[in-house]
């Protein structure tokens, strides 16, 4: 089990890292044959990561490459086991297979010392899952960021420090994430009528979506070459990007058009943001008080997965492109990320910032106790 003073960093590494002096200005140190071979050795350990995370896979190889007499390289390695045990357990919750895992790398700073050697690594992590006897791929991208210390043993480099947050169960409130129970496909009570989008208003809800899948970051799909809107300030470095991104989905004229109003607002002039803008839990106040928006209901994955008789299909498939859903407790959300569609049985699929993610199974690194809000955009 991760020590709590070691989620905590996990938590704040990707934030940390956009603005740690000289990690993010492209410097390459000490460059020489140690050098190259470490880049060499960082594609190995990613590339192992990702085979492990297939249905059946072998986790060995990706596990071989941590120094456990360092205690920080002894937590990273437990951090790993984690993550790949909570894709097991989800994949197997939901009744999918993972057939696919694929990691491209970015490494804009690294500094070698011998057989010492410090770097920050931007790994963009493509999956694919299946339903069985479904011939359908659903391909989905998450991107990270990590600050990485390894040391080099017998010839062969090993993780002495890997502090990163993930989309793959690092969930924002548990020590120790686990999937909550129940299959992704599930059987409505009855056949519910067609839904029907009265909403007036210019709400571009396929804005929206092109706008969330074009600057989704780091995570595998996303357009803009990986990239965040220039035009706006990354919060990454201030408590977190999440928020912003979806205010952008909906309010930015080549998004969702919706109008900026005197609480809900970018100030490109100051390049600053409202709180309702940029913070998650003042975002829901606002949509709420504005009428911008209404919740349609909140409570755990087991309480909007379901069908009942209120929500045929389950109250989380009510929501349609364009719509947010907040991750947190019961009386406020602490993460947003908004629906950019479904898979190929219906199961709502996000999009988000802080961890990128792209084209994302809704619930997918969270806890079976998180508190999900779901909000339909009028």
């Amino acid at each position: 089990m991760v020590p709590r003073k070691l989620t905590v960093i996990f938590l704040l590494a990707a934030a940390l890292i956009s603005g740690f002096p000289g990690l993010a200005d492209g410097k390459v140190e000490n460059r020489s044959t140690s050098e190259m071979e470490l880049r060499v050795a960082i594609k190995e350990i990613f590339d192992s990561r990702a085979s492990a995370l297939i249905t059946g896979a072998d986790p060995a190889p990706a596990l071989s490459c941590y120094d456990t007499t360092d205690r920080l390289g002894l937590w990273a390695l437990e951090h790993e086991k984690a993550k790949l045990n909570y894709t097991r357990l989800w994949a197997e919750k939901r009744g999918v297979v993972i057939t696919e895992a694929g990691s491209a790398l970015q490494i804009p700073w690294m500094g070698v010392y011998g057989d010492t050697a410090e770097l920050v690594v931007y790994q963009t992590l493509k999956l694919g899952y299946n339903y069985p006897g479904d011939p359908a791929v659903n391909l989905f991208g998450i991107g990270t960021r990590h600050w990485m210390k390894l040391v080099r043993k017998d010839g062969k480099w090993l993780i002495v420090q890997d502090f990163y947050t993930d989309g793959l169960g690092d969930n924002i409130q548990a020590l120790d994430p686990v999937p909550a129970d129940g299959p992704a496909v599930v059987e409505p009570l009855e056949t519910p009528a067609p839904e029907q989008d009265g909403s007036p208003g210019a709400f571009d809800r396929e804005g929206a979506v092109r706008y969330a899948d074009k600057y989704a970051g780091l995570a595998w799909g996303a357009g803009n070459d990986n990239n965040y809107n220039p035009r706006y300030r990354d919060f990454n470095n201030r408590g977190g990007d999440c928020t912003n991104f979806v205010s952008q989905c909906l309010g930015d004229p080549e998004g969702g058009k919706m109008p900026m109003d005197y609480i809900w607002f970018y100030d490109k002039k100051d390049n600053s943001a409202s709180q309702a803008w940029a913070r998650a839990e003042t975002f829901g106040d606002w949509l709420l008080y504005t009428g911008r928006g209404r919740r349609v209901e909140r409570g755990t994955f087991q309480e909007l997965n379901q069908p009942t008789p209120k929500f045929p299909k389950g109250a989380v498939r009510e929501l349609q492109k364009g719509d947010v859903i907040g991750y947190g407790e019961r009386s406020y959300s602490e993460h947003l990320a908004i629906v950019v569609g479904s898979d190929s049985r219906g199961y709502p699929l996000v999009n988000a910032h802080n961890v990128d993610r792209y084209h994302c199974p809704w619930d997918m690194g969270f806890d079976k106790d998180t508190v999900f809000h779901l909000y339909k955009i009028k």
